[in-house]
C-alpha cells in the first residue's frame, strides 16, 4: 500500500512528509537514513493519526548549512517541526536511532510541549569502550566513504535469515544510505558519535509517556542502554524484542506497529 503523502516545508526550509489526520505524531529518522525508513509506520499510522516525517540536516531533502554540527542543530531543527505541527495539540515525537538520541535531547528540555515520546533502536550513556567502537566506526567510513558504512551495517544489523527473508528491504536500507551527499550526511554521523552523554542524567525531567524499544541482539543500541532509558524516565515502558538487531521499524514492522498503535491509543487520548 502507498499512502499519500503532502511536502510541508517549515519557516527555514525542513521538508516534512505529511499523511492521514488525527493526532499528530512526528519520526526523526536514523543517520545516513531519511524520511523513506518509516514507511511501514506510515502505512499503519496514517489511518489513525496524521503522521509527519521529517528530514534531518544533510538528510533527504533538507539543507546542509555550511559548517559542522552539533546535538542543539537538530534539536532546533525538531523543535521547529514540533511548533509547526502542535496546531492540533500536543504531539507525540518518535525517532530511530539517531534520531532517538535527538528526540531525547529535545524532550529533556521540552516534555511540556508533547503528549508521548517514542525511542527505537537507540544510544544512551555509551561505556567508554562502546564510546571507541563507534568512533572507530565513524574514522573508518570518513577514510573509505560509503560503501564501507554499508558493508559495517550490513554486518551488524542483518542476520543470514534476514537476508534470506527481508532481501527487499535491505536493498532498499543500503540504497538510502548511499542516496544523498554523504560528506553532509557525516556531519551528523559525527554528532551521533559524541553526543550521548550530552542527555545522561537529564531523562528524569521528562513527565509525558514514553515508550522505548530495541533489538535483544542489537550491538549498537544495547538492550542495557533501553533499561537504563527507562529507569530514567518516570513513565516509560519498555520492550526488548527477542530475536532482533538493530532495524525493527523495517524488519519486525508488525509487531513494532501493533506497540506503536496500543502507545498512542493511550497517550492520546482526550
Amino acid at each position: 500500500m502507498t499512502v499519500p503523502q503532502k511536502v510541508l516545508l517549515t519557516e527555514h526550509g525542513t521538508p516534512v512528509r505529511v499523511s492521514g489526520r488525527g493526532p499528530t505524531v512526528i519520526l526523526v529518522h536514523g543517520v545516513l537514513m531519511d524520511h523513506r525508513m518509516w514507511f511501514r509506520q506510515v502505512e499503519a499510522l496514517s489511518p489513525h493519526y496524521r503522521v509527519c516525517c521529517m528530514d534531518m540536516l544533510g538528510h533527504g531533502d533538507a539543507p546542509d548549512p555550511p559548517g559542522e554540527r552539533a546535538l542543539d542543530d537538530f534539536v532546533a531543527q525538531v523543535s521547529e517541526v514540533v511548533r509547526r505541527f502542535s496546531d492540533a495539540g500536543r504531539p507525540v515525537l518518535g525517532g530511530f536511532s539517531m534520531g532517538g538520541l535527538v528526540a531525547q535531547a529535545y524532550a529533556a528540555r521540552h516534555h511540556d510541549r508533547l503528549s508521548g515520546l517514542i525511542l527505537l533502536s537507540t544510544v544512551h550513556d555509551r561505556t567508554p569502550e562502546e564510546s571507541a567502537a563507534v568512533r572507530a566506526r565513524f574514522e573508518r567510513n570518513v577514510s573509505c566513504g560509503v560503501e564501507n558504512a554499508v558493508a559495517s551495517g550490513a554486518s551488524r544489523w542483518f542476520t543470514q535469515q534476514d537476508h534470506a527473508t527481508h532481501a527487499e528491504t535491505i536493498k532498499a536500507i543500503q540504497g538510502w544510505m548511499r542516496d544523498g551527499n554523504f560528506a553532509a550526511k557525516r556531519k551528523a554521523h559525527g554528532v551521533f558519535v559524541t553526543s550521548d552523554s550530552a542527555v545522561s542524567g537529564k531523562l528524569g525531567a521528562i513527565s509525558c509517556p514514553a515508550l522505548i524499544m530495541t533489538g535483544e541482539q542489537d550491538g549498537g543500541s544495547t538492550p542495557a542502554m533501553s533499561h537504563k532509558m527507562a529507569a530514567a524516565m518516570p513513565n516509560a515502558e519498555l520492550h526488548v524484542l527477542e530475536g532482533q538487531h538493530h532495524m525493527l521499524p523495517l524488519l519486525d514492522a508488525p509487531r513494532v506497529n501493533r506497540l506503536l498503535l496500543d502507545f498512542l491509543s493511550r497517550c492520546t487520548q482526550t
